[in-house]
């Protein structure tokens, strides 16, 4: 039977599916859906191998950190950029290796809506923060402390450096365990295809 002995509902139903796939279609490719798209964050380059992406993003607890004035900030305050969060500590070598990378991968990134977070659990808080940022010239990022490591429990974290790699959503997308090069240009690329604000 050709369309025209179709009913007018059937014409209606068969109108509806077509405007279903349609929005189905123009959702896919809604840059506020591909930026949290599982494709964007698959590691492909031999320099990236220290990344390690999650099947699925994966909500993130609201964990809360300590300021060097004593306030509190919480990822929350983060929402709608991509987070790099860093955990860390003075004693810890393989992560003072990577804070001057950091601190200038903060800077190169920040106009990508990403922003880098070191956090320190430093039983001294944030006396040894603060002299290991003046000793280093650190100066981008900010001093923030996880008191007894309650935040890194709370995430997960086994063993310093730990690095987790949050979307806008506020959900992980990556994790990094151990160190890693991030004053590349392959890792600063993964970062703004993987978290950054698409075009």
């Amino acid at each position: 039977m050709g369309q025209s002995g179709l009913s007018t509902k059937s014409k209606l139903a068969i109108a509806a599916v077509a405007s279903a796939s349609l929005i189905g279609v123009i959702f896919l490719i809604s840059p506020k859906h591909a930026s949290d798209h599982s494709a964007d964050c698959t590691v492909n380059n031999e320099i990236l191998q220290t990344i390690q992406p999650a099947d699925a993003p994966q909500d993130v607890p609201d964990v809360t950190f300590f300021k060097a004035d004593g306030s509190k900030t919480t990822l929350k305050d983060y929402a709608g950029q991509g987070v790099i969060l860093n955990l860390w500590a003075t004693w810890c070598a393989p992560c003072v290796r990577e804070m001057p990378e950091l601190d200038a991968l903060k800077a190169d990134l920040a106009g990508d809506n990403i922003d880098v977070l070191a956090v320190s659990s430093d039983r001294a808080g944030h006396t040894a923060i603060s002299e290991f940022y003046e000793r280093t010239g650190i100066k981008n990022l900010d001093a923030l402390h996880d008191p007894k490591s309650v935040a890194g429990r709370a995430l997960g974290v086994r063993g310093l450096p730990t690095t987790l790699i949050i979307n806008p959503d506020g959900k992980e997308v990556a994790r990094i365990v151990g160190i890693h090069k991030y004053d590349t240009e392959e890792s600063k690329a993964y970062f703004k295809r993987c978290i950054g604000t698409l075009p």
